[in-house]
């Protein structure tokens, strides 16, 4: 089994302040890139860890790029909601959202809390299960939406749009540490939201993201940061690797640097 996850695509078709080239075609490249990757790699499913779009709303022009890339993908997709996936960051707006009108015309599946899901492919069976974004989830401090239990499978996935950090950077905002909910059953916590990601090893269990597929802000590190996917294959044995994207340009060339940095 080979899967493919990717997090925080933020499809707009204007440009953030941050950024002096055309947003939208970057991102279809970005996209593109994608889709050949699961073609030449045979990828069996894709995950994206949220913040599909950077709107609930998002207009014609976004919608035409996000549906062009399912039909490129030609393989299951998975997702949970992320806040720009949700009205005021609320979780019961997800249904009026473009994401839900996704997952009801089956274009995508969405990972719904407490539920699993089970791929399997032959050489082994992936438990899948996954937490949406919600707001004030990093202050309220629920395990369960970040810790998992293993049932009936070979290996445990779990995908959380949370602020899930190794440290944290900042007093101002709420975090989830990873050395918090390390008693996770989960072989992979797969993170998203803090688009700089990390990669982290806790007791044999792996806490990764790539981070984001789009640099939004002129921060120091998304300067030099070349955004990648994670690329898991479980076709012998649970192994995985994170694949910069050759079609991300450098930080100097796509972000204004005169803008003020964004916290």
């Amino acid at each position: 089994m080979r899967l493919i996850y990717l997090a925080d695509t933020h499809i707009k078709s204007t440009t953030p302040e941050n950024r002096k080239d055309n947003f939208l075609e970057t991102i279809y490249r970005k996209l593109l890139e994608v889709a050949g990757l699961c073609r030449d790699l045979q990828v069996d499913f894709v995950i994206h860890g949220g913040d599909i779009f950077d709107h609930p709303h998002p207009d014609q022009s976004s919608w035409d790029l996000l549906k062009w890339f399912l039909k490129e993908l030609d393989c299951p997709l998975y997702c949970v909601a992320g806040n720009h996936d949700l009205v005021n960051q609320q979780l019961d707006s997800l249904q009026k959202a473009a994401l839900g009108s996704l997952a009801r015309n089956r274009n995508i599946t969405l990972l719904q809390p407490r539920e699993r899901i089970y791929l399997d492919k032959g050489n082994c069976v992936v438990q899948l299960s996954g937490q949406h974004f919600y707001g004030g989830m990093d202050r309220h401090k629920n395990s369960e939406d970040y810790m998992v239990k293993k049932k009936g499978c070979d290996l445990a996935i779990h995908v959380v749009h949370g602020m899930l950090l190794p440290k944290a950077f900042s007093n101002k905002v709420a975090c989830t540490l990873i050395s918090e909910v390390a008693a996770t059953e989960a072989d992979f916590t797969l993170g998203a939201h803090a688009h700089l990601g990390y990669h982290e090893v806790v007791d044999g269990k792996f806490f990764l993201n790539p981070g984001a597929l789009v640099r939004l802000t002129n921060l120091e590190r998304e300067l030099v940061r070349t955004p990648q996917v994670l690329y898991l294959d479980f076709t012998t044995s649970a192994g995985y690797s994170f694949i910069p994207l050759q079609s991300a340009l450098p930080g100097s060339e796509v972000m204004d640097i005169k803008c003020p940095e964004e916290s």
